[in-house]
């Protein structure tokens, strides 16, 4: 028991200085929150372009104005804080330069400590980008009702989406174990989650045989599945979270064995 409150309070450290750095770079997190409004503004003003001015009644599919919207506005502020290249850059670099090591001294497993920092990461961003970027896109956001079984599916749907985006960074980044630069599977991931992953328009206006296939691949449950709940979309039914579920769980083993993997090749090379 004691063992497992401190693992425990060790994560929760590692996440801690990770929302300090978070709040000390502040400068950084106002520009990034001023850009997040700049990109919802223009959002707002490309689908209302797109639905011809539309008054709130116009859909398209089952899309109204304001869902649109509103998907658009939350998908800017969800890629502001989630894991993603960030992620991936720095762990490689790590690796490179060898700073790896001093990692693998702390006292908690190396796959954890990364997941713990960037879940510190993300509630810092969130804190300083997120909540006031959403508060001051309200406007656009209202009518928005919140029940508890809806709060319940959204916080599942956003913390399945939230592993999958780590996982991913986290196996691009790992990748520098074995070959020498990691940016074109990050421009993969980039392509993927824009084309599959519902970043660059919901995955409801897909063709209907593009949109049933999607839902099998794992980078519409990263970004898609979480802000098809938030706008309540009737796609995004029970069987699509448990797909979403099911990758989650698939590419953190996939995480747990390249670590391992990758770690016994550095103790073989006399790390």
């Amino acid at each position: 028991m004691s063992g497992g409150r401190r693992a425990w309070q060790t994560q929760v450290a590692i996440a801690g200085m990770q929302v300090k750095l978070a709040f000390h770079y502040r400068t950084r997190a106002f520009a990034q929150g001023v850009g997040a409004l700049l990109l919802i503004g223009l959002q707002w003003a490309l689908w209302t372009a797109v639905y011809a001015g539309g008054d709130g009644s116009a859909r398209a599919d089952w899309l109204s104005l304001h869902q649109t919207v509103m998907y658009a506005s939350a998908g800017t502020v969800w890629v502001l804080c989630v894991p993603g290249l960030a992620l991936a850059r720095q762990l490689e670099t790590k690796i490179r330069d060898g700073r790896i090591v001093t990692e693998l001294l702390m006292p908690t497993g190396f796959l954890s400590q990364w997941f713990s920092a960037a879940v510190g990461r993300s509630a810092g961003v969130t804190a300083l980008v997120g909540v006031p970027a959403m508060l001051a896109a309200g406007l656009l956001l209202y009518p928005f009702g919140v029940d508890v079984a809806y709060a319940g599916r959204l916080t599942l749907t956003a913390a399945i989406g939230f592993v999958i985006l780590f996982d991913f960074s986290y196996l691009i980044g790992l990748s520098a174990f074995f070959i020498r630069r990691v940016e074109g599977l990050n421009e993969v991931r980039e392509a993927l989650l824009l084309l599959l992953g519902g970043s660059m328009m919901p995955i409801s206006l897909y063709p209907k045989a593009l949109r049933d296939a999607v839902v099998w691949t794992p980078f519409v449950h990263g970004f898609y599945t979480p802000l098809g709940t938030l706008v309540r979309d009737p796609f995004v039914d029970g069987r699509v979270i448990v797909i979403g579920a099911c990758w989650a769980v698939l590419l953190t083993i996939a995480s747990v064995f390249c670590t391992r993997t990758a770690l016994r090749k550095l103790v073989i090379a006399g790390g």
